[in-house]
């Protein structure tokens, strides 16, 4: 069942790396199919629930992956766009949906094969090559992550692949059918084309001025100038009480002695066996046998310890400690299996222990070195003390500062001052702003400021807007200074420019018009005269410069007469007519191009079919979304 992880075990690496942690990381399961905050639930479904705060969380996250993309310099309007909030509430949907019958189906994921799964992701071992307690935590840590709410992700994503595995199957196509697939992709076709241009036809497009002027008058508010304002502003974001976060070294050390359990390496040992194999359903004599031989091996090596290596490397049947000598490695506590890791943990340095039997057989264990528990130096953690304790500085200064801001500008709705004052902050002063943002600043082309500088209480009354959250921890505040209402620009105006979009339009009509004209002659078997351009071979796989559309009418023609035509629409407003004169097919398919493609489009139904199963999970759950709450998340 866990092929795909243990083959694709980077991809663990990859989920800590880079830091691709989806929004429920951060919780267990349990909690994960619990409804959490006050604020009640956005979605449920049954007995389980998506809470304000999951869908909140999730979405900032969404938002912040999609700045990273851009790199930092996204589209305010996507990221505020009712599209990406619907498919961020899917995806929790979705999620729980299929983890709620993953669990009630009886998949999960043991404690044993969670934890081979872990010990084999290179970024948790150490110089060694073993998995190491201390660096597993550290690397964590670093990610604010617990080994608990990781360890339930990785459980949570592992069952979601066996639910994957299970409902997707494995798509399947005749081989005749991915042959004639691949048949049809590499069919060449000899065609030749002519193309009638709108440019030739501008001259016949005759348009008066009553044509201007009606069409003026049907689309006046094509040529409006938006409504648009002029804004004086505030902005509070957490720079503004970078003073008050600032740590002394004082204050780190003490958090780092308070906190010293944190920085401190569990004890570690470093122990030798030597293995003989006998599986947990071996019969009672085979294991006679193997516990006498490992009797025998205990006794001599206590009557020669010397020669433990030469008897590991003779004897032993573990093939990752015999060529070492039966050398483990340093390991914690718990990393082996319970009488393996009881009887290491008992022993003092030089001493021996056997035969102890483990579901593997019997182990000759001695114990080589002990390391004791150490704590990390100050130094090689200030860095990260520094973010601990600065960082709920941060959160408290800029909060007492964000109510502060709220209550000035609310207050003191009729000027900005006071707030800038009391905050040491500056008014700025905007460009125009239109209702219908797509403004230079991204600050605003916030939906929510959008609407509260165009409401009434600000545009005519002059008064502060509330301190509006446009970005994650940004506040902003903004009057009018400026109003100039939606202007329609007089008709002498724009007189040209419309002359010239009705010119270009009728030249399009005209072009198009004697294409298809031309090619219903050349359909029926007429002969018109034409300037063709030289032939050339294309396929799908090879079109030569032939558009999209233009290679689908081309391999759609029937070609069972020949020359065949075939004419589309195409960029700028032409009408591309195309000739077929020769069809050369392929009689051979290469066997790996075959295999590889029936995989490809297997894979492909197979994805359908799972995208198809939870869409059936999440109709018969009967799931409900309050999209009151909802818009209002939204808005946020």
């Amino acid at each position: 069942m866990y092929d795909f992880i243990y083959k694709h075990k980077k991809w663990l690496q990859i989920v800590l790396l880079v830091l691709i942690v989806p929004p429920f990381a951060l919780f267990g399961i349990d909690y994960y199919f619990r409804d959490t905050g006050s604020g009640g639930a956005l979605a449920r479904f049954g007995d389980v629930r998506i809470s304000d705060l999951e869908y909140t969380q999730a979405l900032r996250q969404a938002q912040d992956r999609m700045r990273e993309m851009t790199k930092d310099k996204p589209d305010p309007a996507v990221l505020n766009s009712p599209q990406l909030k619907e498919s961020v509430l899917n995806d929790l949907i979705a999620r729980k949906v299929a983890l709620a019958h993953a669990y009630k189906s009886g998949m999960t994921v043991s404690n044993a094969e969670l934890q081979k799964i872990i010990a084999a992701v290179e970024a948790f071992r150490d110089e060694t090559g073993r998995f190491s307690q201390t660096r597993y935590r550290q690397m964590l840590q670093g990610q604010g992550m617990t080994p608990v709410a990781f360890e339930n992700d990785i459980r949570m994503n592992i069952v979601l692949e066996q639910l994957r595995s299970v409902t997707a199957g494995s798509g399947f196509l005749p081989e005749s059918v991915v042959e004639r697939l691949l048949k049809i992709g590499e069919q060449e076709r000899e065609v030749s084309q002519v193309v009638f241009n709108p440019v030739d036809y501008r001259k016949q497009a005759k348009i008066s001025e009553a044509d201007v002027e009606k069409y003026y008058e049907e689309h006046k508010k094509e040529f409006e100038i938006p409504e648009r304002v002029r804004l004086e502003y505030l902005v509070l974001s957490p720079d503004v009480v970078e003073q008050a976060a600032k740590v002394t070294d004082e204050e780190l050390k003490d958090y780092y002695q308070a906190n010293i359990e944190r920085y401190r390496t569990p004890e570690e040992r470093r122990a030798s066996h030597i293995l003989i194999p006998a599986a947990a359903n071996a019969s009672a004599e085979d294991k006679a046998k193997a516990k006498a031989q490992a009797e025998d091996l205990l006794k001599q090596v206590k009557s020669a310890p010397g020669k433990f290596a030469e008897l590991a490397a003779k004897f032993s049947k573990d093939p990752g400690s015999a060529e070492k000598g039966g050398d483990l490695g340093f390991f914690g506590r718990g990393l082996m299996v319970k009488p393996f890791d009881e009887a290491v943990f008992a022993l003092k340095v030089g001493e021996l222990a056997g035969p102890v039997e483990t579901q593997y057989g019997y182990h000759i264990i001695r114990l080589d070195a002990i390391k004791p528990p150490q704590a990390t130096p100050f130094e090689a953690v200030k860095q990260q003390i520094v973010d601990e304790v600065r960082k709920p500085k941060l959160g408290r200064a800029y909060a007492e500062a964000a109510d502060s801001f709220n209550n000035l500008v609310y207050e003191q709705f009729d000027s900005l001052q006071p707030a800038a004052d009391a905050l040491k902050l500056t008014v700025q002063k905007s460009d125009w702003v239109s209702r219908a943002g797509g403004n230079p600043n991204p600050l605003f082309n916030n939906e929510k400021l959008l609407s509260a500088v165009f409401s009434d209480e600000v545009l005519k009354n002059k008064h502060n807007t509330s301190a509006i959250e446009v970005q994650s921890s940004m506040l902003l505040s903004a009057r009018v200074i400026e109003h100039v209402p939606a202007t329609a620009l007089p008709l002498e105006q724009v007189r040209k420019d419309v002359m010239q979009f009705l010119t270009d339009r009728g030249a399009i009509e005209l072009a198009e018009k004697e294409g298809r004209e031309a090619l219903e002659k050349l359909q029926k078997g007429e002969t018109i005269a034409l300037s063709w351009s030289p032939s050339q071979p294309v396929s799908l796989q090879k079109r030569q410069g032939l558009h999209p559309e233009g290679a689908q009418a081309v391999f759609s023609a029937d070609v069972s007469k020949l020359p065949a035509y075939a004419g589309v629409p195409a960029a700028q407003g032409r009408f591309v007519v195309y000739r077929i004169t020769k069809v050369k097919d392929v009689t051979a398919v290469d066997p790996q191009q075959r295999k590889a493609l029936g995989k490809q489009l297997a894979d492909m139904a197979g994805q359908e079919q799972y995208a198809a199963y939870l869409a059936s999970l999440r109709e018969r759950a009967d799931v409900k979304i309050d999209r009151k709450r909802l818009e209002q998340d939204s808005g946020q």
